[in-house]
């Protein structure tokens, strides 16, 4: 949370009075459920025409460890795969870690239907960032898409670069032989 408002936090002073209530870490039980990215930025290298391929929600959920666990279907030409990935919480609010040993920020923004993921780490020796707004709903909310732009500025990533995917609701899961 310290580096969302130290991120966010001198930009919405001037604008917004209680800046501090606008950003709250998130932890197991606050993103338990379903979700749907609304926007995202990064420098992955993923082609232009893949960056505009429907996305499915999300979910978070508690696995049989007890831990926090990211899924999702990821659609494939030989069908919709789940991805999972357990997350182990750091003493740091809202920051978990995953098992590649990658540190990933998520917090809560104002609406708290509404969060942000931040990643910044180095894979195959290229640095890559990635931020992530997400709801719980396809809906936008004005706030959430302030907080989330100013972010993207803090952290120089370039706003022209949002990608706003379409979405879908489900796929045809491909079953094992």
């Amino acid at each position: 949370m310290q580096l969302l408002l130290l991120a966010v936090g001198p930009a919405l002073l001037f604008t917004v009075p209680a800046a501090e209530d606008l950003v709250i870490p998130s932890s197991l039980d606050t993103l338990l459920g379903t979700w749907y990215i609304l926007r995202w930025v990064g420098t992955i290298p993923i082609p232009r025409q893949k960056r505009r391929e429907p996305l499915l929600p999300f979910s978070f959920v508690q696995n049989y460890n007890g831990k926090l666990e990211f899924r999702m279907y990821i659609r494939k030409p030989s069908g919709c795969h789940l991805f999972k990935l357990p997350f182990t919480e750091e003493a740091d609010p809202g920051s978990f870690l995953t098992w590649w040993r990658h540190l990933i920020h998520i917090w809560l923004l104002t609406p708290r239907t509404y969060g942000v993921a931040f990643f910044s780490d180095k894979i195959n020796n290229q640095w890559i960032t990635m931020v992530m707004l997400f709801g719980r709903t396809l809906d936008d909310h004005p706030m959430a898409l302030e907080l989330f732009e100013s972010l993207l500025e803090e952290k120089g990533l370039n706003t022209r670069e949002i990608v706003v995917p379409p979405h879908v609701d489900a796929c045809e899961v491909t079953r094992a032989p």
